[in-house]
C-alpha cells in the first residue's frame, strides 16, 4: 500500500492542473467603492466597510459582524489589505440618478479597488469561531414574477435590466452565484408566468433543467399595500424546500432583503464552523477509480474541499479507495458539499463504510 501511493504521488503535479472544480466563485475577497479624493484619512473609513462586507461574504451570514472578534478585525482592517488603485469615476457629470452615491457637496470622483489577503483573513475569522463559506458555492437560478400596474410579468436581463442589475448585483455582494432564466421561446414553451407566481414545483423544476443550476429559487412580488411590497420566496435545494415572506417599502430594497435571505439560507447549508473540540473523522470507500488520473483528481478534490483539513488514504485495492478525512464541521455538511459538487455519488444502499462512486469528468 504505501510503496503504490508513493509511486503514484510522485506523478500528481502533472496532473493536477486538469483538476476542475464545480462552481467557483471568483472575486470574493474583491471590493471597489465610490470615493471624492484619495487621501489616506478617506481611504482609511472605506477600507473598514469594504472588509466588513468581505467577511459577510465569507462567513456567509451578517451576524458575523456583531462578534466582538470580529469587529477588531474589521477595526485593524488596513492590515488585510493586500493591494489597492484608483481607477476615475465614469459617472461622474452624469445624472444623479445615474450614481446613488454622488452628493452636491462631493463628487465621488473616483472608484478605489482593493483586494484583501484571504489566507490571513480566513485565519483570523477561524481563529474568532467564524463559519467560512469557500469558494465553491451552488449556483441558483432565480425564477422572479412581479405583478406591476401592466399586469403580471417575469424577470430577466433582456426585458427588465434595472430589476436584473440589482439582482445580479446583490448577488455579487454576497459571493452568489446566481442567474435568471432566458425566457426565450423554449422557457415560453414550458413555463408561463402562471406557473411561476402559483409557485408549482414540477413545471419550475421541469423549465429549469437546461439551466443545470444547483438550486431554483421562486418568487412571487406584489405591492401590498399602498406603502409596502411584498414577496414570497420558495428555495429548492436537492430534496429541501425552504420558505420565507418578506415585506419592504421600495422594490429595490426587497430584492436586496432577498438575495441576503438567500444568502443566509445557503450559507446555513455550506458555511463550516470549526469545531471547538477538533476536526472530526468520516471514513468511506470510492469505488470507479480507473487511473492514475483519477486518483490525482479524486486526491486533489478532497484536499481542496473547504470543510476538509486532512485526508487519509486507509486503503487502495482494484479501483476502490478507502479514506479517512478529519473535516472541520459536520458529516451531514461533508455529505451535502459532496452531493453540490456531484463529483462523488453516495450508494444509497446500507453499508457498513459510507460507498461513493466517482463520477468521471
Amino acid at each position: 500500500m504505501g510503496i503504490i501511493v508513493r509511486s503514484i504521488m510522485t506523478m500528481l503535479m502533472l496532473i493536477l492542473s486538469t483538476t476542475a472544480l464545480a462552481v467557483q466563485v471568483q472575486g470574493l475577497f474583491d471590493v471597489q467603492r465610490l470615493v471624492p479624493d484619495q487621501s489616506e484619512e478617506t481611504r482609511a473609513d472605506v477600507i473598514k466597510d469594504a472588509l466588513a462586507e468581505i467577511v459577510v461574504r465569507t462567513t456567509g451570514h451578517s451576524t458575523s459582524l456583531e462578534n466582538e472578534q470580529v469587529q477588531k478585525i474589521i477595526a485593524t482592517a488596513n492590515r488585510y489589505l493586500s493591494q489597492f488603485s484608483y481607477a476615475d469615476n465614469p459617472l461622474v457629470g452624469l445624472d444623479a440618478t445615474a450614481n446613488e452615491n454622488t452628493t452636491e457637496q462631493a463628487p465621488l470622483k473616483y472608484r478605489l479597488n482593493m483586494r484583501f489577503d484571504e489566507n490571513s483573513l480566513l485565519q483570523a475569522l477561524g481563529q474568532s469561531q467564524q463559519p467560512i463559506w469557500g469558494n465553491n458555492r451552488p449556483s441558483t437560478l432565480i425564477w422572479l414574477a412581479i405583478e406591476g400596474s401592466n399586469g403580471r410579468f417575469i424577470v430577466n436581463s433582456e426585458n427588465n435590466p434595472l430589476l436584473s442589475d440589482i439582482i445580479q448585483t446583490q448577488a455579487t455582494r454576497r459571493g452568489l452565484p446566481a442567474t435568471l432564466p432566458l425566457i426565450d421561446l423554449e422557457d415560453e414553451q414550458r413555463i408561463s408566468v402562471s406557473d411561476i407566481w402559483g409557485q408549482f414545483s414540477d413545471r419550475i423544476k421541469a423549465a429549469s433543467l437546461r439551466y443545470a443550476s444547483d438550486a431554483t429559487m421562486t418568487g412571487r412580488v406584489y405591492r401590498a399595500t399602498a406603502e409596502h411590497w411584498h414577496a414570497r420566496w420558495v428555495l429548492q435545494i436537492g430534496n429541501q424546500q425552504l420558505m420565507t415572506d418578506l415585506e419592504s417599502e421600495q422594490l429595490r430594497d426587497l430584492l436586496v432583503l432577498s438575495m441576503d435571505w438567500l444568502a443566509e439560507s445557503l450559507a446555513n447549508k455550506y458555511a463550516v464552523t470549526a469545531s471547538t473540540s477538533g476536526p472530526d473523522s468520516y471514513r468511506f470507500k470510492v469505488l470507479g477509480i480507473e487511473s492514475i488520473a483519477d486518483y490525482a483528481r479524486l486526491n486533489a478534490y478532497l484536499g481542496g474541499l473547504q470543510i476538509v483539513e486532512s485526508v487519509e488514504i486507509l486503503e487502495f485495492d482494484k479501483g476502490t479507495l478507502q479514506y479517512q478525512v478529519k473535516i472541520k464541521g459536520a458529516a451531514s455538511q461533508f455529505l451535502s458539499v459532496l452531493a453540490l459538487e456531484s463529483y462523488l455519488q453516495a450508494d444509497r444502499a446500507e453499508q457498513v463504510i459510507p460507498t461513493f462512486y466517482w463520477r468521471h469528468r
